[in-house]
């Protein structure tokens, strides 16, 4: 009796159905937006440096010749982790595969995802990618104002190398590489802030990772991941500065792996450069990009337009503009949720100019208060 019962225990246990395994997805944790950079490069080794906003396996990257004028071939791609300076700790730098191959083609126009890195990649971490970029290529894909440093070796190739000795040159931009993704829980998201300078990180020493964005992934602490799409000098509607807001947002901002909320945080250029009497242009296309946004069952989040009182573009003019586009941004009820960057950084007296101790002092660029003031401002409960 004691057998049988034992025997139909065991039989009800077996045919109890397996505990369903963690649910994950491809989650972005370092991005940059690109454009055409003026520059030349070819015959050596380019190695950069990306912080990442979150950790986890199967780390991969992308790389893209989305301004090129034909195919490229990369050689001899390698990720670690960063020492010092052009330096990567012994042990970190591994080969990054495509396919299982060691070069990878792009095409005019794409872009091509790494096959996943073995290992577990923590939160926080600088990675430090090297390209070896064969042949000699004017029309450059990367993005223009890194805001940190890139160190571009003498020729050849010095991709697997631990120590910096080769790379003898720097640069401020990145070159090719624009994504990083690893597999994370699917309960952690990716919240994309896309704009200009301001989120570009216009202001910011070199090197250090004080964007706003930066200051936003520390406050979450992992429990989503922060992703950079701002391009200096960039405008909602017009293709000024790189493909305008309003054309690359599906690229940059709804396409990025494990996006679910998106910041537009964009339009003060239109009013400053432009000739835009009235708020329509700009609310038009707010709404056409919630619109977008909404039918990827993404949520966007509408930053108001900081002040720029002294600044020497200011006119009373774009200052009513810029005023009917928070006043529209605040009351529409069309975003899913408001960041009031305005109400964070106004100076409380003067209300058309930032407060001095937020104002980089050009009097539309950020200090490094103001850039931690917007982090710090937004409900993580909007976002999250």
């Amino acid at each position: 009796m004691i057998v049988l019962v034992s025997v139909l225990v065991a039989g009800l246990l077996s045919a109890q159905p397996a505990a369903a395994a963690p649910k994950t997805h491809l989650l972005g944790t370092w991005s940059a937006s690109v454009d055409r950079l003026p520059t030349a490069i070819g015959g050596q080794t380019v190695r950069m440096v990306v912080r990442l906003s979150v950790g986890g396996p199967g780390l991969r990257i992308r790389l893209t010749n989305l301004y090129g004028s034909g195919a490229i071939v990369l050689r001899s791609v390698h990720a670690g982790l960063q020492a010092y300076g052009a330096e990567i700790e012994t042990g970190t730098n591994r080969p990054v595969l495509f396919g299982g191959r060691n070069y990878v083609r792009i095409p005019a126009g794409k872009a091509v995802w790494s096959d996943p890195l073995p290992g577990r990649y923590a939160r926080g971490s600088d990675l430090v990618v090297s390209v070896f970029v064969p042949g000699n290529h004017s029309r450059v894909t990367g993005h223009e104002r890194a805001y940190a440093t890139t160190f571009l070796s003498d020729p050849g190739d010095h991709a697997a190398k631990d120590d910096g000795w080769k790379f003898s040159y720097t640069s401020t931009q990145w070159y090719f590489l624009d994504r990083v993704a690893v597999t994370a829980p699917a309960t952690v998201p990716a919240v994309v802030a896309i704009g200009d300078s301001l989120t570009d990180g216009a202001g910011q020493p070199t090197d250090s990772n004080r964007r706003w964005t930066d200051f936003l992934s520390q406050r979450l602490g992992g429990r989503a991941s922060v992703l950079n799409a701002g391009i200096a000098g960039n405008r909602l509607l017009q293709p000024v500065t790189g493909a305008s807001v309003y054309q690359r947002f599906g690229r940059d901002a709804l396409a990025q792996p494990g996006v679910r909320t998106v910041v537009l945080y964009a339009g003060i250029n239109d009013i400053a450069k432009g000739s835009y009497t009235s708020a329509a242009p700009i609310i038009h296309a707010y709404k056409k990009l919630i619109q977008y946004a909404h039918r990827h069952r993404v949520r966007v989040v509408g930053a108001t337009l900081t002040p720029f009182y002294g600044y020497p573009a200011w006119t009373e003019d774009r200052e009513a503009v810029r005023l009917q586009v928070n006043d529209w941004i605040r009351r529409s009820g069309a975003f899913d949720a408001v960041a009031d960057f305005d109400a964070a950084l106004r100076d409380p007296t003067y209300p058309d100019q930032l407060a001095a101790a937020y104002d980089s002092g050009d009097h539309i660029h950020l200090s490094d208060q103001g850039r931690r003031k917007l982090a710090y401002s937004i409900r993580l409960s909007a976002i999250v």
